[in-house]
């Protein structure tokens, strides 16, 4: 038995410590005791087996735009993960329990919200310049992630991060950095226009839910 497939035997029979009968759960702990010691397995490295680390692609190659700075720390407390972004290769990575279905949920949310941003400039937004279609477009955007937040932590809750997902990160990602999500509004005045263009992101989000769907796995429907 190699030491993958140990630390999954293990993993069953700690499951199995926590039976309602005595006996059962007596035999198992001590099974699963006798395991760690022969194959040298301690209780964190059980934990760090369940951790998982799962990408979803950004819009950007080097410095991801706010709105999906912040869509990514939502998706990342309601999933109780850790987050990084990988400039370069321009992906978010979502490490924890629930980082498959995290990266998951982030894919299909920018999928949404990229479909309402160009419904948003082709209907609102015709006679605008370049640069100012991307402004107003990213106010949009901002309403948008904070609708939606409601939403997905509504579904999901709102856990820490587990301290398994924290010592993953000290053991493959030791070096990391703060950085700072481009703004292309740096204007803060609050005009007429502003609050119209954050009333059309939270109308176009208000329909977004979060539903389970078949065989347990978490999906995400725009209704």
């Amino acid at each position: 038995m190699d030491h993958s497939k140990a630390i999954e035997k293990i993993k069953k029979l700690l499951r199995l410590a926590a039976s309602d009968n005595p006996h059962e759960a007596a035999t198992a702990m001590r099974q699963a005791r006798a395991m760690m010691e022969k194959f040298r397995i301690e209780e964190a490295d059980v934990a760090l087996s369940d951790i998982q680390e799962s990408a979803s692609r950004s819009g950007s190659k080097i410095n991801p735009v706010r709105w999906e700075a912040s869509l990514a720390g939502c998706v990342k407390r309601a999933y109780a993960c850790e987050l990084l972004f990988m400039a370069g290769v321009g992906e978010w990575r979502f490490i924890g329990e629930f980082a498959e279905v995290a990266s998951y949920t982030m894919t299909i949310l920018l999928r949404q919200i990229r479909q309402a941003r160009r419904d948003f400039i082709a209907n609102n937004l015709k006679r605008c310049k370049a640069s100012t279609k991307t402004k107003r477009a990213d106010v949009f955007c901002d309403a948008w992630v904070y609708q939606v937040r409601k939403q997905v932590m509504a579904f999901a809750g709102n856990d820490t991060p587990s301290a398994a997902a924290s010592a993953y990160m000290l053991q493959h990602h030791p070096e990391t950095k703060q950085s700072t999500p481009t703004d292309r509004n740096t204007s803060k005045r609050l005009s007429n226009r502003t609050v119209t263009d954050a009333m059309h992101g939270i109308l176009a989000a208000t329909d977004v839910r979060l539903n389970h769907g078949v065989n347990g796995q978490e999906q995400l429907a725009l209704k």
